[in-house]
């Protein structure tokens, strides 16, 4: 069952949201989480912790 978050993050500060995806990346590795957003901020992120991910733009 994948895991989807539409905007989840928007009022979370950097710390949080860095918090968050290495939490999700930890505890649910073997479901899919797609994140919608319009920013690329957990896209910068994820690199930066080395979390591999894809990136769809639409």
């Amino acid at each position: 069952m994948p895991i989807v978050l539409d905007e989840a993050f928007a009022y979370y500060d950097e710390e949080r949201l860095k918090n968050i995806l290495q939490y999700l990346h930890e505890e649910f590795s073997n479901h899919q989480i797609i994140i919608l957003t319009c920013t690329s901020r957990e896209r910068e992120i994820l690199t930066k912790c080395g979390i591999e991910h894809q990136v769809i733009q639409l």
